[in-house]
């Protein structure tokens, strides 16, 4: 198979979540939610997992199943004898206390079921809650059970934001129900431009010769032997073929992508 490509790092759509994915506005923090999301597979949802018990985040991370984007990040195994250093409990607070060595050629991606269902790897996101502000009165549409609904805010209602789906969307939370809003609809009303947005994703692997691993994207795609997942097609994904090596090789360093981990074009500052 030669790769038809699209670059790794255009994460911007819809989110996928782990095989049934995340449902846009209905993700909950134990990870129990699982309605329409972008290329479901025809696995059974796993059991709910108890992500902050697990982990150990605060309350001020909101913690959900899957990584953000239609077309979601992921990392491949391209050298043998790969070991990365990776945590027993998935928070970057711990120390990497865990050496892990990767098969070689796998290829840790959301659509890659084959793998992740031979390692049952686990995927999720942490992402830190942000208090948004609006700025006026103003309404704006979410997407309900039927389609798009009205929601009316006025000056001085404070959202929360939650996490981003994608498609440009945004789970916000907004008197204690969750809500995804189009960031479009908010930047002139409330100062979300203005948020510092953080986010942690997060995949459990199985390491050779027994154990496992929770490893955070940011760290372990910098890795010597580690570059990020090529895209064949939406919904498409599988280990990497001896004979496709030096193709993925040459997409490079997630810098090389002009993107940040949650997939949005990074601009230059003297491009700005």
């Amino acid at each position: 198979m030669r790769f038809g490509w699209v670059l790794a790092g255009a994460l911007l759509l819809t989110a996928c979540g782990q095989e049934t994915g995340p449902a846009p506005g209905g993700a909950t923090e134990g990870g129990s939610s699982a309605g329409p999301a972008s290329a479901q597979s025809d696995q059974p949802a796993r059991p709910a997992v108890d992500y902050k018990a697990i982990s150990g985040y605060d309350d001020g991370w909101y913690l959900s199943p899957g990584w953000p984007g239609e077309y979601p990040p992921g990392f491949a195994v391209l050298d043998a004898d790969v070991k990365v250093p990776g945590r027993a409990r998935p928070n970057p607070g711990d120390p990497q206390d865990v050496s892990c060595l990767l098969p070689q050629y796998a290829n840790y991606q959301l659509w890659n079921n084959a793998r992740t269902n031979q390692d049952k790897l686990e995927y999720f996101v942490a992402t830190r809650k942000v208090m948004v502000n609006v700025l006026e009165d103003a309404e704006v549409e979410y997407i309900g059970a039927n389609g798009l609904v009205p929601l009316s805010l006025k000056k001085g209602d404070q959202l929360t934001y939650l996490r981003y789906v994608g498609e440009g969307y945004t789970v916000m939370s907004f008197n204690g129900q969750e809500f995804d809003i189009n960031e479009g609809e908010l930047h002139n009303i409330t100062d979300l431009g203005n948020a510092e947005l953080e986010e942690d994703l997060w995949v459990r692997v199985s390491c050779l010769g027994g154990g496992h691993a929770w490893l955070l994207f940011d760290e372990v795609v910098r890795e010597k032997g580690i570059y990020p997942s090529p895209i064949t097609g939406y919904g498409e994904a599988d280990d990497i073929l001896p004979g496709d090596v030096d193709s993925v090789r040459e997409m490079g360093s997630p810098d090389a992508y002009g993107l940040d981990a949650r997939g949005t074009e990074v601009i230059p500052p003297s491009e700005e």
